[in-house]
């Protein structure tokens, strides 16, 4: 969940009273870099570069929003649409682990299946399936054929070996991710704003430090890291609880006695 800032809870309030309060003014456009100080819901809390404060209330089309930046492979969950390039024989089976994959918002246009690239036709089903389009029905692979593939799908599972299960299209995939996968995220989904990721946005206002934003809005995200395994994360526990418990039981003349909130208790959580 996203930190903000307290007086975020009433910034809905001020950006709709900016509105009424100054009808009598002239709208100004403005284009604003800075960083992400904190969000509620579709307003921001921002820094903008040349140091002022501004509550921006976010009102743009999807296709007008891009989050861009990076992530561990460990980041990939079930729902996020995948797009990849990876090597197939002629029955489906992935030839060798996967170097890059991109995150990506699909858009009206964007077809979700497996694409022969050395093809020229459409979209079909991968190795020979039915592609759902007249007359676009390619050859029958042989088992031992091997190609390359450009696949654009939904995640459907993730394997505890870290394999991800990919629906494209009609086509049902099992890929392996290499050691350093790049992972990319190129979406329009505001869930993943955070504090601190830096970004630029077109839009208006009466009065200046309470805006509307309205034309472009691009945020370069901070890095997306995995969740922390539950297992390992019971395990750092009980080590921050034992080394918490020797220094309590440590001589009071070895050193400073332990000051509040250390001890290896954990920060609260935000």
């Amino acid at each position: 969940m996203l930190r903000t800032v307290p007086f975020l809870t009433v910034a809905l309030f001020l950006c709709a009273s900016s509105v009424l309060l100054a009808q009598n003014k002239e709208r100004q456009k403005f284009t604003i870099k800075g960083e992400i100080v904190g969000m509620q819901g579709n307003v921001l809390q921002a820094k903008a570069s040349d140091g002022a404060q501004w509550l921006l209330k976010v009102e743009v089309k999807p296709e007008d929003m891009q989050l861009s930046g990076t992530a561990e492979k460990g980041w990939l969950a079930p729902g996020m649409f995948v797009s990849f390039t990876g090597k197939f024989d002629g029955r489906g089976n992935s030839q060798e682990p996967i170097a890059e994959v991109t995150v990506f918002t699909p858009r009206e246009g964007t077809p979700l299946g497996v694409t022969e690239e050395a093809s020229l036709g459409g979209v079909g089903n991968l190795f020979g399936g039915d592609g759902g389009e007249e007359g676009s029905k390619p050859r029958k692979k042989a088992a031992d054929e091997i190609s390359t593939y450009s696949v654009n799908g939904r995640v459907s599972g993730v394997s505890r070996d870290g394999k991800l299960n990919v629906v494209a299209g009609g086509t049902r995939l099992t890929i392996e991710l290499a050691d350093e996968t790049e992972v990319k995220v190129v979406v329009s989904d505001p869930r993943l704003i955070r504090p601190g990721d830096k970004f630029e946005a077109d839009g208006w206002y009466y009065q200046k430090g309470q805006g509307i934003v309205s034309g472009k809005f691009m945020v370069e995200a901070q890095p997306f890291t995995a969740p922390e395994d539950p297992k390992q994360a019971r395990i750092r526990a009980r080590e921050e609880a034992e080394r918490g418990r020797r220094g309590g039981d440590a001589p009071k003349d070895e050193g400073r006695p332990a000051a509040e909130g250390e001890g290896g208790a954990k920060p609260e959580a935000g």
